[in-house]
């Protein structure tokens, strides 16, 4: 046993016993001396760990307050021993499922066993939700099981205190969570949030691993895991052991890609699972029954899929396709007013970009920085170059041979675009000055030398530049030469713009027509706003009601908002925040409401409104509730 000194001159120490040896974190049990009160220590493994190490520690450790020792390992200290920050966790008893599993050497847990350990798991996860939190690292390591199978959790190292939080595209090395569990939207690639319902599929596959003694996927490298989570189908859990079909349903349920198709609540995913513990136990089978009859959420989350935009994301992935099968550059014009969801198409690209293992880099022009030249042609670069500094030594290796290759003498030039640059390649020398049209000609032809590189047949670049009606003209330019005389290979260049705001005479047109001249092929997507269908969608799936329940506030929200899906989701949320649309136990949309000064009513047993109510509702240029009147209910 080792003895651990805490802090402190006459420290209070710690008897210990090592459960678990990481790469990153090993895991301690013992008692304190004196008190022999039970902890855990968690403590970093290297030597010299790295910050992003040390910042976990520090975030779990201020969860202090937030979670109870009835369903978590509480923190308790973090201090430092011999140099290394150490955790020190009240010790709620049992083991890490992790050994547990091992000591079963691959097999399969019994199966009333792993049920109840699903249900414990799902009880402390719903107290994470209920206090606000997203764990966001469910796994085996992270959950405590005792003899009588209750659960705790830890490892609230990247745990989250905001409802909803959007992941953006970075690389798979450095995500925050594990891999193995990850949910696809937790990848950024799935163009989605992260939420509570991203625990559940990372409850998912520790429930199928203990079902069948083997995780869903398997995968060689951290990109190949990113396209198990956002494209395999995993084969159900009854097809590889002895599980029972509405427990194998479960489970796939947990596993589905979209959050919408999973479990909504913890209380919903228990109630399945005690009912197939319940059969299980009394008659020794589970009968088929329909999932998730107790899973309605009681608050507003309006689903994050694209309504009415399927054609417009098909043309855009098929244009990546022939980039990728051809090689032959294209140019995506996406168009349409603000709000419509321009980027949000765009962004659908992600998923496609991970099979031929593509890169994605996107730059956003500045309505007061349009005087700056390649501002924002600098923002890409950047991206892209901070995706090489977290890669392997090896890998860095190969990329720093070829960007010196590709700027030569004239890396000073790249360097004071990118500066990050520079810790890849090194210092640059200065260079002389030219005349202007020769020192443009020069920095054209190092700019596109630095694109060859990363646009390759081994990982085609898809190049995102957002609001293009802003754009400047150094980089309109360059955008010129490098469609009509570069000859450049494997690029997808996709531009948007806000159709409004770009008439005939402006420089993007006439570049536009100038282009399209050229040999390439331009390809134009115009978003228009929602129709009433598709509004109607939106709503009924955000409100839990059949469409037709939907038709009275869809037609209000057309009539405000004339379909634009920024403001239409604006609007939805408003109302749920001013208390005038409030939800049952059921989940369902139960009623609006109106507002009258500081006093609330919801109304009961009400027609729909007519056209008088409509325009007493609507009073405020962004959809404000304030004054509001809308007598009618949904159910």
């Amino acid at each position: 046993m080792a003895k651990i000194i805490l802090s402190g001159t006459d420290p209070p120490g710690y008897e210990l016993v090592p459960l678990r040896e990481g790469v990153e974190f090993s895991l301690y049990r013992g008692r304190q001396e004196g008190t022999q009160s039970p902890a855990l220590v968690v403590a970093m493994t290297a030597e010299y760990p790295s910050p992003q190490s040390l910042r976990r520690l520090e975030h779990e450790y201020s969860f202090a307050a937030e979670v109870d020792p009835g369903w978590a390992a509480k923190p308790l200290a973090l201090t430092r021993h011999e140099g290394r920050a150490i955790l020190v966790l009240k010790d709620p008893g049992g083991d890490p499922l992790d050994l547990i599993l091992e000591r079963g050497q691959g097999q399969p847990l019994d199966l009333t066993r792993a049920l109840r350990i699903a249900i414990g798991l799902t009880t402390a996860l719903c107290q994470v939700h209920r206090h606000g939190l997203i764990h966001k690292d469910i796994k085996p390591e992270n959950v405590l099981v005792d003899d009588a199978d209750c659960v705790w959790l830890t490892g609230f190292g990247v745990a989250s205190r905001l409802p909803r939080e959007l992941q953006p595209p970075t690389p798979p090395e450095i995500i925050s969570g594990t891999l193995a569990y990850m949910a696809p939207e937790q990848t950024g690639r799935m163009n989605r949030s992260v939420d509570a319902r991203s625990d559940f599929y990372s409850l998912g596959v520790t429930l199928y691993l203990m079902l069948t003694g083997a995780l869903p996927f398997d995968a060689a490298d951290p990109l190949e895991w990113v396209h198990c989570h956002i494209a395999r189908r995993p084969t159900p859990p009854r097809d590889r052991a002895a599980v029972p079909e509405p427990v194998s349903a479960i489970s796939m349920k947990l596993l589905a890609k979209n959050a919408e198709e999973r479990y909504q609540t913890a209380a919903g995913l228990e109630a399945d699972l005690r009912r197939c513990l319940t059969e299980f136990q009394s008659h020794g089978r589970i009968d088929s029954f329909a999932l998730g009859a107790h899973d309605s959420s009681d608050r507003l989350l309006i689903p994050e899929k694209l309504y009415g935009r399927e054609r417009e994301v098909d043309a855009l992935l098929a244009a990546f396709d022939r980039v990728v099968a051809q090689g032959n550059p294209e140019l995506v014009l996406v168009s349409g007013y603000s709000g419509v969801g321009k980027s949000s198409v765009v962004n659908e690209l992600h998923k496609a970009l991970v099979p031929p293992r593509g890169l994605f880099a996107a730059g956003k022009f500045d309505q007061y920085k349009s005087d700056i030249p390649f501002a924002t042609l600098a923002q890409a670069f950047q991206t892209l170059v901070r995706q090489i500094l977290v890669k392997s030594q090896a890998e860095m290796d190969q990329w720093r041979y070829a960007l010196a290759d590709a700027v030569g003498p004239n890396g000073h030039l790249i360097v004071n675009l990118v500066p990050e640059l520079e810790l890849i390649i090194g210092e640059q020398p200065p260079l002389p000055d030219l005349p202007p049209q020769d020192a443009q000609n020069r920095f054209q032809m190092v700019l596109l030398r630095l694109l060859n590189v990363f646009a390759r047949k081994e990982h085609p670049l898809a190049l995102f530049l957002d609001d293009l009606q802003w754009v400047d003209s150094a980089t309109l330019d360059f955008l010129e030469y490098l469609f009509i005389h570069s000859g450049i290979r494997y690029l997808l260049v996709i531009g948007a713009y806000r159709e409004n705001e770009v008439s005939q005479a402006h420089p993007l047109a006439r570049a536009f027509d100038t282009i399209r001249a050229g040999d390439v092929r331009v390809q134009e997507i115009v978003l228009a706003p929602l129709d009433h269908e598709n509004t109607e969608t939106l709503v009924a799936e955000a409100l839990h009601c059949q469409r037709e329940r939907a038709q009275p506030l869809a037609q209000l929200l057309m009539e405000k908002t004339g379909g634009n899906p920024f403001f239409t989701i604006r609007f939805l949320t408003a109302l749920t925040e001013e208390g005038m649309l409030v939800f049952d136990t059921g989940g369902a949309a139960l009623a609006m409401g109106y507002r009258t000064h500081s006093r609330k009513k919801l109304l009961g047993q009400c027609r729909a409104p007519n056209d008088r109510q409509a325009e007493e509702f609507i009073d405020g240029d962004q959809g404000s509730p304030e004054g509001a009147g809308l007598p009618w209910q949904y159910r």
